[in-house]
């Protein structure tokens, strides 16, 4: 049986800044330019990444998998919008567990799924969804 590592994203709508990691002890961060930094975990392994202004600067976020993209993106949008993930789920018509998995980057979402996205929040882009 293989190991996976789960995806955690934390996003602060206040500061506008985003981690993406795939454990959650981060210690150690180091500046690799332009606002982006290599989250490491005590041993100094590279765990993840942060960047600041993030909201702005989608297109600084290619070094993520396509679909960890898509949910940091999903995350930012509703938080902009001030939705809950229970509103989101309500405005989309679906229930909430499948709402959580947008925003878990660990899972495809359906075709469905993105059509009832688009209609809440227009502004979440499927383009790197469809190139990978």
């Amino acid at each position: 049986m293989s190991k996976t590592n789960k995806v955690y994203i934390y996003y602060d709508a206040k500061t506008d800044y985003l981690e993406v990691s795939s454990g959650k002890s981060k210690t150690v961060s180091e500046d690799i330019g332009d606002g982006i930094f290599v989250l490491k975990n005590l041993r100094g392994s590279a765990v993840g990444h942060g960047i600041i202004d993030a909201s702005e600067r989608m297109e600084k976020l290619d070094f993520l998998d396509p679909l960890v993209k898509f949910a940091v993106q999903v995350k930012i949008k509703r938080l902009q919008r001030g939705f809950t993930q229970a509103q989101l789920a309500k405005r989309m018509g679906i229930g909430l567990l499948p709402c959580q998995r947008l925003e878990s980057g660990q899972n495809n979402p359906t075709l469905k799924t993105i059509l009832k996205l688009k209609e809440v929040l227009p502004e979440v882009s499927v383009d790197d969804l469809l190139a990978s």
